[in-house]
């Protein structure tokens, strides 16, 4: 008898009518009823759901998006949640000015002791983006932000999700602050977006050092230096230039550059170049162009031509047994690729995924030097090579500030005659961890991870991780294909310094003693 007085007084107020919707401000807003003297306690459960007007969406499309089912307790904070939550539907659906509006709240005919709710939506206009505008800004071009996000000037503006959009754009890792966009009306169904953005710097430096104990005359101080420029032009364009010293006299050169809306359009363009000398053995150049196509839902995929030259050196040049130890090739290879990538941070994601697939498939023409009878004779085949290179990371919170991070690495070669200058290789700071760099080298290699992460203060946190790694070694006349397996552990911290941003990891495996470990030290230097 008290619940159903006071559900009398409660409905006499809610039936003045409540609305929820996207104002030209972005912000929700609802016709005053104080807080204080509407409200709702979990003694009350709703009974029936009407949507008595909801076009142009269905009523089952609007009744199934409220978080509240029949039976449940209705409390005002979960009713104005779930106004909301129809509010944002149809921003979604391109009706930003949408009204939820309660036409009633009262005793259910057919289950006296539950609660009638009835609700109709105004959707208003359809709107159209006007214009972009930035504040806060120096080098980002409105059609750069507008092509991030698929947006077009004079089209239908849809979906519209704030919060959506602000995720999308921090995410990208171009600026240090996002705002949700503020909605300002123009017209009667015309509409200007401003964004309210804190640039981040437009390049960093990444040093990476690393100490591996001495074995097998590969021991020492190994490192890699790595300028990374980053939205040039205001436009999102690319630049990069990595160069990297490992023991043994082996050296890595890198150049590649980017655009990711070629002529303003969704297609993206990349060249690369990759130099690799590896002692006095042999020389490679890699030179790869590739085009490819970016959707709105995050999906990009890729067609690619490389060309590969390998020249042996002084030692390449040696016989090994009837022929050279390293051949004189060209190879040609046409690829195809996608790219997947969700994450909610860009240095440090507590949630996401990144899948990236590569397919390669081309020919390879072979010149050696071979041992007929007393003398030399130079001999050229053509072989057919196929690579598949594929990376996959989660990141999925777990209690508290605990996040979990998997995934892994796969690498895979198939052709008729392998050459040293043709296999993948595993090991080091940026791939199996608790062990030398390149340490291992086979025709087909991966390596799966496990890492567990605290997280502090954004970016920083500290993890535990392991690492196991497969390689399957070319095969040879004398001996068969042999796989092997390699598991690493070991603990980090990353810490956000005055300097830059520090990465600092102890990397072991089950073969050595712990105070023969793998130090590496990664300072990332902001421009």
């Amino acid at each position: 008898m008290h619940n159903s007085r006071q559900l009398v007084g409660i409905t006499c107020l809610l039936y003045v009518c409540l609305l929820v919707g996207f104002g030209p401000n972005r912000l929700l807003f609802a016709q005053p009823i104080s807080a204080d003297t509407l409200r709702l306690s979990a003694n009350f459960r709703l009974g029936t759901i009407h949507i008595l007007e909801s076009a142009p969406l269905p009523a089952d499309v609007v009744r199934a998006a409220l978080p509240f089912r029949p039976g449940d307790p209705l409390t005002t904070e979960r009713l104005q949640a779930g106004l909301a939550t129809i509010a944002r539907l149809y921003a979604r659906a391109g009706y930003p000015l949408a009204r939820v509006i309660i036409r009633q709240l009262d005793l259910d005919p057919a289950h006296p002791d539950r609660l009638l709710l009835t609700l109709t939506v105004e959707p208003g206009p359809r709107l159209y983006l006007d214009r972009i505008l930035l504040q806060g800004t120096r080098r980002t071009q409105p059609a750069f932000v507008a092509r991030l996000l698929h947006l077009r000037p004079g089209q239908w503006l849809r979906p519209f999700d704030p919060e959506r959009m602000a995720e999308r754009l921090a995410a990208s890792g171009l600026f240090r602050r996002v705002d949700p966009p503020l909605l300002y009306l123009t017209g009667d169904t015309t509409a200007a977006l401003v964004f309210s953005l804190e640039e981040a710097p437009p390049g960093s430096f990444n040093l990476l050092l690393g100490y591996q104990p001495a074995g097998n005359g590969r021991g020492g101080l190994v490192g890699s230096g790595h300028l990374w420029l980053r939205h040039l032009f205001g436009a999102g364009r690319e630049l990069e230039l990595q160069l990297e010293r490992l023991p043994g006299r082996i050296s890595r050169f890198r150049l590649e550059a980017a655009d990711p809306f070629l002529l303003s359009t969704a297609f993206l363009i990349r060249f690369s170049f990759i130099g690799r000398q590896q002692d006095s053995t042999y020389n490679r150049q890699d030179v790869r162009l590739t085009l490819g196509y970016q959707f709105p839902s995050g999906l990009q995929i890729t067609s690619s031509w490389r060309q590969e030259i390998t020249r042996p050196g002084p030692a390449g040049l040696r016989l090994a047994g009837s022929q050279q130890r390293i051949a004189r090739g060209n190879a040609t290879l046409l690829g195809f690729g996608l790219r997947w990538q969700q994450l909610d941070h860009p240095v440090a994601p507590r949630r996401g995924l990144m899948l990236t697939i590569q397919a390669e498939r081309g020919r390879k023409t072979r010149s050696t030097r071979q041992l007929a009878g007393l003398d030399t004779i130079r001999v050229q085949t053509r072989t057919r090579q196929d690579r598949l290179e594929a990376t996959l990371r989660f990141y999925h919170p777990l209690t508290g500030r605990l996040v979990l991070v998997g995934g892994g690495e796969l690498a895979l070669l198939r052709a008729s005659q392998y050459d040293a200058a043709d296999l993948y290789r595993l090991g080091g700071a940026r791939s199996l961890r608790g062990y030398n760099e390149e340490q291992f080298v086979g025709v087909r290699t991966a390596r799966v991870l496990a890492e567990v992460r605290y997280l502090l203060t954004l970016p920083t946190f500290i993890f535990a991780f392991l690492d196991v790694g497969y390689v399957a070694t070319a095969p040879r006349p004398d001996r068969p294909i042999r796989t092997t397996w390699h598991p690493g552990y070991g603990l980090g911290v990353q810490v956000e310094t005055g300097a830059g941003l520090l990465n600092l990891s102890y990397a072991l495996n089950p073969n050595e003693p712990m105070l023969d470990g793998r130090l590496h030290l990664q300072l990332m230097l902001a421009l």
